[in-house]
């Protein structure tokens, strides 16, 4: 409890979890007490079985997960370490040996360590017995990239480690063995091999400590009114509850859900290319078609932000401003824009020709803002950089508050807007009958073209062509010659199993238009 305290006592600034290990070591300390700790053997080692056992007596109450699950916490903050370092993990069996850490090594007093002071230990490593203390793959890599990282103190470390090695073996067998394991296991805990958590990560180090914060009764007149200040904007900031938030993202993600081809099949039109091999869902939801699909134009009466994020929808609502003679918003609008991602070089001639163009007193296409808005803008083009990307957002937005307002409503409840998703409607269903229609003719013409048939497949040729009357057919010369030396059936002259044969072909075509 003493070494607990004096470290705790020295290190409250500076070791942000102190409490965490104050109370390990409190764990730590009563375990190897005389009256009530854990059973220790003569080698100073303690089973497994014995820890979950004494933890779940004295803190788990019959718990043998919580007893396991703070045992792990132990080894992984190195209070304790098993004999056999390879296996580092806890097992609850007697055979599984392990050590208490010595308290110089406990995370309290070495949060921080060098590069300096690894290398020495892996340097020491490298220079003894390579059956007992080889290096593993991961440690010579990294020996090797610090040792090209300290380059100029490669000698004065290798010194260093050296002269630790000598003093080493002066000390006894059971000595050597334990401060061995002993610093092989705050080394396993600090530098785990890859893959494996160290718990001991802590985000960026703050660069005052807590009592150097300013007290109240430091605090100037000038420093206090800056407070009430804050305290006073802050009481008038509105917030929004979070069963509001939820409330509106649900909204939010019931309107836009049929209109996601990933979540409702029939937003896709006209398959879905996730769950079928045609892709003309790609094609005719392009910027460049000349009729977009259903869903997309529906998706423009949802708000104005999907109708301006849409090219087509864009161009169409000009189309529609135009005939109101109020183009010049929209034009402005995507001028404005357009100065947002233009090059820097090209800032201050796209700037003069947006000022000259709508801005300007008596400029061919001047939008019609309020005098507040234009001393706005003016005040901007004073005081801020010529070559600014937002000098005309005071005018942007009041044009945009007034296309989204005023004419967007207008346009959702115009004949141009019905017309266009009528259109879109009729074109999507035609696509799909026209698209059935052909294939259906591709799969009955080779029948025609192809030589050396037989009579039969001929006749079913001719009945196939009868049926699709209008359709147009190239034959081949001897097919031609074939037709002009026999003539062309009538109903009439068709024996009852040819009759019978069109009626079926006939019903089958109608059953799948």
């Amino acid at each position: 409890m003493t070494i607990c305290q004096v470290s705790m006592d020295s290190k409250k600034d500076t070791e942000p979890r102190h409490m965490v290990f104050s109370r390990m070591e409190t764990i730590i300390s009563r375990m190897q007490s005389r009256n009530n700790g854990i059973q220790i053997t003569k080698k100073g080692t303690f089973s497994g079985y014995d820890l979950i056992a004494w933890l779940m007596y004295y803190y788990c109450r019959d718990n043998t997960n919580e007893a396991i699950h703070l045992s792990r916490f132990l080894l992984n903050y190195g209070y304790i370490f098993p004999v056999d370092l390879k296996n580092f993990n806890i097992k609850n069996e007697k055979s599984a040996t392990y050590r208490f850490q010595a308290p110089k090594y406990w995370p309290s007093n070495n949060m921080k360590f060098s590069n300096q002071e690894l290398v020495i230990y892996l340097l020491k490593r490298s220079m003894r017995n390579k059956q007992k203390h080889a290096l593993e793959d991961f440690e010579e890599a990294m020996l090797n990239k610090l040792l090209k990282f300290l380059s100029d103190e490669t000698e004065f470390l290798r010194d260093q480690a050296k002269e630790q090695v000598k003093l080493r073996k002066q000390e006894k067998r059971e000595e050597k063995y334990l401060h061995d394991s002993q610093e092989r296991a705050f080394w396993r805990v600090q530098k785990p091999p890859p893959g494996q958590i160290r718990c001991l990560d802590e985000g960026p180090s703050r660069y005052f400590q807590p009592s150097q914060m300013i007290s109240r009764k430091q605090k100037n007149r000038d420093l206090l009114q800056k407070e009430i200040q804050y305290l006073k904007a802050a009481i008038d900031k509105p917030r929004m509850k979070m069963s509001k938030v939820c409330e509106c993202n649900f909204q939010r993600n019931s309107l836009y859900m049929e209109y996601d081809p990933l979540i409702d099949s029939n937003a896709a039109q006209p398959s879905n290319p996730w769950t079928s091999d045609n892709t003309a869902m790609w094609d005719i939801n392009q910027d460049d078609v000349e009729i977009p699909t259903e869903m997309r134009v529906k998706k423009w009466s949802l708000s104005f932000e999907d109708l301006l994020s849409d090219k087509i929808g864009i161009v169409h609502f000009e189309d529609f401003l135009k005939k109101e003679y109020s183009q010049e918003n929209i034009r402005f609008w995507k001028k404005c824009r357009e100065l947002k991602y233009c090059p820097k070089s090209k800032l201050k001639d796209v700037s003069v020709r947006i000022y000259s163009e709508f801005l300007a007193p008596g400029a061919p296409c001047e939008i019609n803002i309020d005098g507040k808005t234009m001393a706005l803008v003016n005040e901007n083009t004073k005081e801020v950089n010529p070559t600014s990307r937002f000098v005309y957002e005071p005018a942007v937005e009041h044009i945009y508050a007034l296309m989204k307002n005023d004419s967007y409503a207008r346009y959702l409840r115009s004949d141009h807007y019905k017309q266009f998703l009528e259109q879109a409607s009729q074109n999507h269903n035609k696509k799909r009958l026209f698209g059935f229609t052909s294939s259906t003719k591709r799969q009955a013409s080779p029948q025609l073209r192809r030589r050396g048939s037989t009579s039969s497949d001929q006749f079913q040729g001719q009945e196939t062509a009868e049926i699709y009357e209008g359709s147009f057919h190239s034959y081949s010369t001897g097919n031609l010659r074939e037709l002009g030396n026999t003539p062309r059936r009538s109903p009439s002259s068709c024996n009852p199993e040819q009759t019978l044969l069109k009626t079926e072909l006939v019903q089958k075509s109608h059953c799948t238009v």
